[in-house]
């Protein structure tokens, strides 16, 4: 897996409530939640010495390789992985999602608008899309 530098931030909290109540209305699995301190499994963090990521979501500017090469996910990460949407199942839910959106005049032109232009994108250059929580 190959964590790439396209990354949005869902906020303001607002808008980040009526975009995932859209999704879920689409396909409850479209957009599974994970805890971002999961990904790592036991040994990484041991090897990383720390109790956090070794490095910084919010400040990703190059991909961030995951597996035999690379770090290594967690078996929670690895079976998230494993449930996650197809790209041919992802490009038709996001085509529902936009046709759902349009139905709203208010969120059709917002910030909602661009998220799922974004993901849209992502997902016709073949990206899967995940949906992690950072706590601080």
């Amino acid at each position: 897996m190959v964590l790439e530098a396209g990354r949005i931030a869902l906020i303001p909290d607002e808008a980040r409530g009526l975009f995932l109540s859209l999704m879920k209305s689409v396909h409850p699995g479209m957009l599974l939640l994970f805890k971002s301190h999961m990904l790592l499994s036991e040994d990484a963090e041991e090897a990383c010495g720390v109790d956090e990521l070794p490095f910084d979501l919010g400040d990703i500017e190059e991909p961030i390789l995951f597996g035999q090469d690379g770090i290594e996910l967690s078996h929670c990460a690895e079976a998230y992985m494993d449930r996650l949407p197809s790209i041919r199942e992802m490009t038709e839910w996001l085509q529902i999602a936009r046709d759902r959106l349009s139905s709203y005049p208010e969120l059709e032109n917002g910030i909602e608008s661009d998220w799922l232009s974004a993901m849209q994108a992502w997902v016709s250059q073949g990206s899967q899309i995940i949906l992690l929580r950072e706590d601080d």
